[in-house]
């Protein structure tokens, strides 16, 4: 079972990729690219993998946040384009936060008294917990955070960059 967790939180890149019409290659880069040498602990029981996936579903959501934050200038800067299909960028995100939604929820089942469990009813809900998010409960989750926020960041312009760039 821990391995479909494990699974559920490559296969949301992989959902990204879809949504995006990515090559093939773009998606292998971004996760033989993933670095969780930051996550402080063990993933050694299903609740572990659960834990770890919902903090990495509020990181990814930290950093749609972000991105919707800018104007069609400042992502046209972001993403180093000459011009940026807005309705493109929205379906990815759109789909983005429906995938975030479903994973979050899977990883939530079992979790009271967990790190990282509030319950979340909509993509509303969502969208206010990965605002509120920090992922700093203690110094190593500081690490993983830090680092997390990079690489979603990063996975994320990769994404809006192919549906921007796409015919």
């Amino acid at each position: 079972m821990q391995w479909l967790r494990i699974a559920s939180i490559l296969l949301l890149w992989a959902g990204v990729c879809r949504v995006a019409d990515a090559a093939d290659v773009v998606h292998s880069l971004a996760l033989a690219n993933m670095d969780r040498t930051g996550w402080p602990q063990a993933l050694t029981t299903q609740a572990d993998v659960d834990t770890a996936s919902r903090a990495e579903v509020l990181m990814v959501g930290k950093a749609l946040l972000a991105s919707e934050a800018l104007d069609e200038q400042g992502l046209k800067q972001r993403l180093g384009v000459q011009a940026v299909k807005l309705k493109s960028v929205r379906q990815v995100r759109e789909g983005l936060w429906d995938r975030l939604l479903i994973t979050y929820r899977n990883a939530s089942q079992n979790c009271d008294g967990e790190p990282f469990c509030p319950r979340v009813r909509s993509v509303a809900d969502l969208r206010q917990l990965a605002a509120a998010f920090t992922g700093e409960i203690s110094p190593a989750y500081a690490v993983w955070a830090s680092k997390s926020q990079v690489f979603h960041e990063q996975a994320l312009d990769e994404q809006l960059r192919v549906a921007v760039l796409r015919p």
